[in-house]
């Protein structure tokens, strides 16, 4: 009896261990399907930042926890190939393409092409222009990867073939004109299209002309057009986000940023656009998170730790606010706009000597700004100079400011 109580303890601490090995071995997965990989926002913001053998670094980490992202593999890949690393390079590229047959075929042939091997690289080219992946002839041919091999005859005999339908070559045709910023020859060419076929494609493209030519509100329309027909777009939901940004509707924005950010969670820009769009609301504690997120990994973006401290400042936590300015005037002590937002951020902490010296300083660098002589002129008057106040504040009325026509009003007549 004894030796089978100890059998089946032993059965159970067997399969607990079991348990916990399999636990440990998906643990990684799950964490990375709770969140995004840190690993992979590490390795994007080194890439961005040019620091390609740190970037291989992390995005190793990252696929040892999940090695089913074909584009794991690709970001990879580019970073050994911005290193010179061609063999890891094509490794990873043909590795994405195990997962997604054809995803990396344009990296397989610029780097083939980048060795000067024209017989792959064309092979993987036209490989590329048969798949769903295929990029604008325009954008190939300037492609410099290529210029090794545009010598060679397999590059002239591959042009030779029409691999583009009438609808990519409208949008090839487009976008040459608004590379020239004629926006209105661009839009009325896709408009004479977009008549005769309803392709979102051309939509899409046409929203990117309303973009360029600052006509957004049409702009977030076609992009809307464009989604209805084709809901697998996460692309366009980042220039629809945009385009309300532009026209001020921030909760549709935030909603699109969203989507955005999910879709492509290493694009960093995303969230500073997102944190406009929450600021536009009033949303402070999103919009700072969103700041806080991208300052983690580029903390020496001086603008974003600017925008930081403007809607700290906004948020009416000046001392949070101070943290931000002072960091600003660090790297750049001859700035007018750091000066005076840091001395905005006295006077809102009655702090009216400091208040007084950088706006004071902000005047030096900048004499002609409006509001700079307001908050000037209102801190000379709670230090006790009406004179000078009144004056500064007169000075701020003649170059424009609305604003002050209230303090005159209260303080100097």
């Amino acid at each position: 009896m004894q030796t089978v109580m100890q059998s089946r303890l032993l059965n159970s601490l067997f399969l607990n261990r079991l348990v916990i090995s399999a636990f440990l071995a998906i643990l990684p997965v799950i964490l990375h399907a709770q969140g995004v990989d840190e690993q992979y926002l590490l390795g994007s913001a080194y890439a961005i930042r040019g620091d390609y053998f740190k970037a291989v670094e992390s995005y190793t980490l990252a696929i040892s926890r999940n090695n089913s992202d074909d584009q794991l593999y690709i970001k990879r890949g580019i970073a050994y190939l911005k290193v010179k690393d061609m063999e890891h390079a094509i490794a990873d590229f043909n590795e994405a393409n195990l997962i997604i047959p054809q995803v990396a075929d344009l990296w397989l042939a610029r780097s083939y092409a980048l060795e000067q091997n024209s017989d792959q690289a064309v092979k993987f080219l036209k490989s590329h222009l048969n798949s769903p992946f295929r990029i604008s002839e325009d954008s190939i041919k300037k492609d410099p990867a290529f210029d090794n091999i545009q010598e060679a005859a397999e590059w002239d005999n591959i042009w030779q073939q029409n691999w583009y339908d009438n609808t990519e070559k409208t949008i090839s045709e487009a976008a040459y004109f608004l590379q020239r910023r004629h926006e209105d020859q661009a839009v009325t060419l896709l408009d004479e299209e977009i008549g005769r076929t309803n392709d979102y494609r051309l939509i899409v493209a046409r929203g990117k002309a309303f973009m360029q030519q600052g006509n957004y509100a049409a702009a977030a329309g076609d992009f809307s057009s464009a989604l209805n027909i084709q809901k697998e777009l996460p692309e366009i939901y980042a220039q629809r986000g945009n385009a309300y940004l532009k026209i001020q509707k921030f909760k549709d924005a935030v909603g699109d940023f969203n989507k955005a950010v999910k879709a492509n969670p290493g694009d960093f820009g995303l969230y500073l656009l997102r944190a406009q769009a929450y600021a536009g609301q009033n949303a402070w504690p999103s919009a700072l998170k969103d700041m806080q997120m991208y300052l983690k990994y580029f903390p020496d973006d001086m603008k974003a730790v600017y925008q930081c401290g403007d809607y700290y400042f906004r948020s009416e936590d000046y001392i949070n606010a101070l943290k931000c300015f002072n960091r600003n005037l660090k790297e750049d002590p001859n700035n007018a706009l750091f000066y005076k937002a840091r001395g905005k951020t006295y006077f809102k902490t009655s702090t009216y000597r400091y208040a007084t010296s950088d706006l004071s300083m902000a005047l030096d660098l900048d004499p002609n700004d409006a509001e700079t002589w307001m908050y000037y002129g209102i801190t000379l008057i709670k230090s006790g100079d009406r004179e000078n106040g009144c004056s500064s504040l007169s000075r701020a009325r003649d170059l424009g400011n609305a604003e002050v026509l209230h303090y005159i009003i209260e303080n100097c007549n």
